[in-house]
């Protein structure tokens, strides 16, 4: 009887045990819970203040005390502009990407990503204050189209590390366990393939995925060295028929039509060629009315020296290029209904009547965000 006991002990404990392995995984950026780290992957604006489409970012304190906020504005030649302001208890403000109140405004005809975190009123090192939220509106005359903010909460004492003390650099930890939280090993989602005409009420035939990557590894200093990486597109359709060998290299920030990865032809198809060597568009114009697709940022020498930014003349080498997770935002916008036909060097700026963030599996402990400090002049409390 005892030995039974015994054996019925040690399986219920084996159980357990294995239970709370399960829990124990690291944390995660998410779109759902507050933190001390923002990242909106998609900014856009097109027109005088941006009149044909604007960017609001709200941004809300659900704190009894006040903190500053460090924001880098990053557009697509990834460009940065840094900006440094007080947010007070309980505080929710916006701001306006045409008509920055806080800072700099983020440009006329330009797209990007706005990363911000919890900061010390010197503006020299990132703070645990795991009370910040926020989401985007993207505004135009086709629709105004939400996606919630990826949030990053500090787990631990060594959420930041000092680079450089002179000048002042510093590193946000990206590692899912005494920093930040980790970013997802790998994104997924659902997609509606261009062309498809059964689910009412969305213009389909008209208007195709736009995917916007923002890789876990940034470097935002004044002297940074860019990341490089490789989009790796795994697709299934509706019968569960998976479609490989599509790609997208890429530099800091991407965006472009799926369906159009790869191509030449149009204009701004050619932007997204030249930013950087992609395959396979063709593995998204699926039958059936929904697929899914499966993104992974690698390593690849099939983009070392094809990552290219015209306007800089930039080419990525093979120290520069990594293996990284990426945080992403699908929009659904025409190809061809563009508001501009963009320059070579600028990204086109789509009429977005739908998107989402993307979801995010396994964990990855490897991100970081490089940063420079007291760089910027802090505005004032509002």
């Amino acid at each position: 009887m005892v030995r039974r006991f015994a054996q019925v002990s040690l399986a219920v404990f084996l159980v357990l045990a294995v239970a709370a392995m399960a829990s124990a995984a690291p944390n995660v950026a998410n779109t759902t819970q507050k933190g001390s780290l923002l990242v909106f992957p998609k900014i856009a604006v097109y027109g005088a203040l941006g009149s044909t489409v604007n960017t609001y970012i709200f941004i809300a304190n659900d704190a009894t005390t006040a903190t500053y906020i460090k924001c880098y504005w990053m557009d697509n030649n990834q460009s940065v502009e840094d900006f440094h302001f007080s947010i007070t208890a309980n505080q929710p403000i916006y701001i306006d990407a045409s008509n920055n109140a806080y800072g700099p405004d983020f440009g006329v005809n330009r797209t990007g990503a706005l990363t911000c975190w919890a900061s010390n009123a010197e503006d020299t090192a990132p703070v645990a204050f795991n009370h910040l939220y926020g989401y985007a509106m993207i505004t135009s005359p086709a629709a105004d189209v939400f996606y919630n903010g990826f949030s990053f909460a500090t787990r631990g004492a060594a959420f930041y590390s000092v680079l450089n003390p002179d000048p002042l650099e510093y590193q946000l930890n990206l590692n899912a366990d005494t920093g930040y939280d980790g970013c997802p090993k790998y994104l997924v989602t659902t997609f509606m393939p261009f062309g498809q005409t059964s689910i009412p009420y969305f213009p389909s035939t008209t208007v195709a995925p736009d995917i916007t990557l923002w890789p876990c590894k940034q470097d935002l200093r004044q002297d940074r060295i860019p990341t490089c990486t490789k989009a790796k597109y795994d697709v299934w359709d509706y019968l569960e028929r998976k479609y490989t060998g599509s790609y997208q290299c890429l530099k800091c920030w991407f965006e472009g039509f799926l369906h159009l990865t790869g191509t030449k032809t149009l204009p701004h198809a050619a932007w997204i060629y030249n930013r950087g060597k992609g395959f396979g568009g063709d593995k998204f114009l699926l039958p059936g009315d929904v697929a899914r697709l499966r993104v992974q940022g690698v390593k690849s020498s099939v983009c070392y020296g094809n990552t290219r930014v015209v306007s800089e003349g930039i080419t990525c080498t093979n120290d520069q290029h990594v293996a990284t997770p990426f945080l992403g935002v699908l929009l659904y916008a025409s190809p061809t209904g563009l508001f501009f036909a963009p320059p070579a060097d600028e990204a086109p700026v789509v009429n977005a009547v739908a998107g989402h963030t993307m979801h995010g599996a396994g964990w990855d402990t490897t991100g970081f965000i490089k940063a420079d400090g007291s760089t910027a002049v802090a505005a004032p409390v509002r």
